[in-house]
């Protein structure tokens, strides 16, 4: 479960920034991407496409559809009745229409007097939550508790639950956006400042890490994105220059020695 405040636990953070695990920094051999955005125009096309579908369903007589659309359609064709029938003024509407709104009306009001009269059963069964949802078991039971004072139904619960979960994974998608980009920007900012030949820059930042870093730093940089941080970077540039003028440099390749390219992208730069 989420914090009561809406905010993630400790646990979503550190499983946001795990998502973004596989992007390298530059000081593991990663480069500037253009973050994936869906622009107002790619909505409106994803929107326009999910209609055509929704037309092409309900104009298809049922012989041609398969049995999954067959299903969609019936959906599509009740809840366009719905509508149909609770907006549109008594003067439009047939006596069988009105019969058969008064009818819809009523089975909604039913449902939700059935809702309130059942109240809280004696044990709330397991709550659904989407895969890959951590629960935060202690703060569960206290929902439960809470959820049973106030006699709420399994439903009612279930659907605060469905609530609470949805503005979680909205608040924790907007922390890695976030993240994301501070990590683009950063990486933008020390391309720029490091020039146009900053491939060869990092290259003995690589030297350095090679040398005196560890696998976990690695993991580190790439992971909280200090690896795009332009001081970082360029003290780790610097420290690689600074152990390459200590060593007499012939020109020849030592065999078992590693290459510039596979200093600066690591082990997936060897060459074959």
């Amino acid at each position: 479960m989420p914090n009561p405040d809406g905010t993630p636990t400790a646990e979503e953070a550190t499983a946001a920034a795990a998502t973004a695990k596989e992007d390298k920094s530059l000081l593991d051999g990663g480069d500037i991407k253009p973050t994936p955005t869906q622009t107002p125009e790619e909505i409106a096309t994803a929107k326009a496409a999910t209609e055509a579908e929704d037309k092409r369903i309900l104009e298809t007589e049922d012989a041609n559809l398969s049995a999954e659309d067959k299903e969609k359609k019936t959906v599509l064709v009740k809840a366009q009745e719905e509508k149909r029938l609770l907006e549109a003024k008594d003067e439009d509407l047939s006596a069988e229409d009105k019969t058969a709104r008064a009818a819809l009306i009523k089975a909604r009001d039913d449902a939700a007097k059935a809702a309130v009269t059942k109240g809280a059963p004696e044990k709330y069964s397991d709550f659904i939550v989407p895969e890959g949802v951590e629960v935060n078991q202690p703060m569960l039971e206290e929902f439960k508790t809470t959820a049973k004072k106030h006699n709420l139904t399994q439903e009612a619960a279930q659907e605060l639950i469905d609530l609470q979960v949805k503005h979680v994974q909205a608040i924790s998608e907007g922390l890695l956006t976030t993240f994301n980009q501070v990590k683009t920007d950063w990486m933008k900012e020390t391309v720029q400042e490091l020039g146009t030949d900053y491939k060869k820059e990092l290259v003995f930042a690589g030297r350095f890490i090679e040398q005196f870093g560890t696998p976990e730093l690695r993991v580190f940089l790439n992971q909280t994105g200090t690896g795009n941080h332009k001081e970082l970077v360029k003290c780790f540039v610097k420290a690689g220059k600074a152990i390459s003028e200590d060593k007499f440099v012939d020109g020849k390749k030592k065999t078992g020695a590693k290459t510039d390219a596979e200093l600066f992208y690591g082990d997936t730069m060897k060459e074959k």
